[in-house]
């Protein structure tokens, strides 16, 4: 009963909630990929595994230039905003001012706008994981507080093991 509370709670505020096949979930987020709809899906395990599979292909890994974030600057995002990772993938941002938006500034501005308890519980789920679809996220350059844009060309895309990360649409 709780359970059915906690998602008509959910449903109130605008929000969906799906019941479906594996399947049938897998090729919902892939349309919203395809279609570049904006949406944060919370998924198994195994449906993030099939999407992440699917969209990150050896081409598409090139043309976003996503890496795993070096030894040194994982270590400062641990140290220095207290933020517990495992392993983590990131596609620097180039600003106009020369600043790289890189995966510490993205963890910092996410502190700043949700908080270090929302962030770190994002990482400590264990049962699903949240993959967000051509995210409306705006990265904010710390040294002159431009915007930057998220694209598969020019950089801000992320993923992980413990988070299914992003997928910005089709190029």
């Amino acid at each position: 009963m709780k359970l059915l509370t906690e998602i008509e709670n959910v449903v109130a505020t605008g929000k969906m909630v799906t019941s479906a096949s594996d399947q049938t979930i897998i090729d919902l987020v892939k349309a919203a990929i395809l279609k570049d709809l904006s949406a944060s899906f919370y998924l198994t395990r195994a449906q993030a595994y099939a999407v992440t599979e699917w969209y990150w292909t050896p081409e598409r890994i090139q043309l976003s230039g996503i890496r795993p974030v070096p030894h040194g600057e994982f270590e400062r995002i641990r140290r220095e905003l207290g933020v517990e990772l495992t392993d983590f993938n990131y596609a620097p941002i180039k600003c106009s001012c020369g600043h790289i938006y890189d995966a510490f500034d993205f963890f910092q501005q996410g502190i700043r706008e949700h908080g270090l308890e929302v962030v770190n519980s994002i990482f400590s789920m264990t049962e699903s994981t949240l993959l967000q679809v051509n995210p409306s996220f705006t990265p904010i350059c710390p040294v002159d507080n431009q915007k930057l844009e998220v694209s598969l060309r020019g950089g801000g895309t992320y993923r992980c093991t413990d988070y299914g990360g992003c997928c910005i649409g089709a190029v």
